[in-house]
């Protein structure tokens, strides 16, 4: 478990299902890339793309990870952001990650209900563009805390 969750109070599970959850929500995002590349962007000649069982399969792992990881950063705000805003701690990387969540968090259901073909494109660029950058923040924001 990460030192500061168990400090702060957080149960023994939280941070490895944060984590999990994570991973998940990323893998299959990554797996969905195809589908964007060929629907979104028509690179028709793309050598892989999922389809029919894997497809729905994929997409519903993508959204149950992305409603539970949603759910559990609602937790982290609670606690570990409010706590960190108010020491004054990693404002940049902690402010990314809430920013870089609340685009994923309104260009997700975008996805959905925007029917207009150039409109749904770049939100799901966007939203593809914003979820491979959040490991990144993420990974910003954790190592800055190791070097202090």
């Amino acid at each position: 478990m990460l030192p500061k969750f168990k400090q702060q109070g957080y149960p023994a599970p939280f941070a490895p299902l944060l984590m999990a959850g994570l991973a998940l929500v990323l893998a299959t995002g990554l797996a969905l890339v195809p589908l964007l590349l060929v629907f979104q962007w028509d690179w028709w000649d793309f050598p892989w793309k999922p389809s029919g069982l894997t497809r729905i399969v994929l997409t519903a792992s993508h959204v149950f990870s992305g409603f539970l990881v949603l759910a559990l950063i609602g937790a982290v705000w609670t606690v570990h952001a409010r706590a960190g805003w108010l020491r004054q701690e990693r404002h940049i990387s902690g402010t990314g990650l809430l920013l870089t969540v609340g685009i994923l968090t309104i260009t997700a259901p975008l996805l959905l209900y925007v029917s207009h073909e150039n409109s749904l494109t770049w939100i799901a660029t966007a939203h593809a563009a914003f979820g491979g950058l959040l490991p990144l923040i993420l990974l910003g924001h954790v190592l800055w805390r190791r070097k202090r």
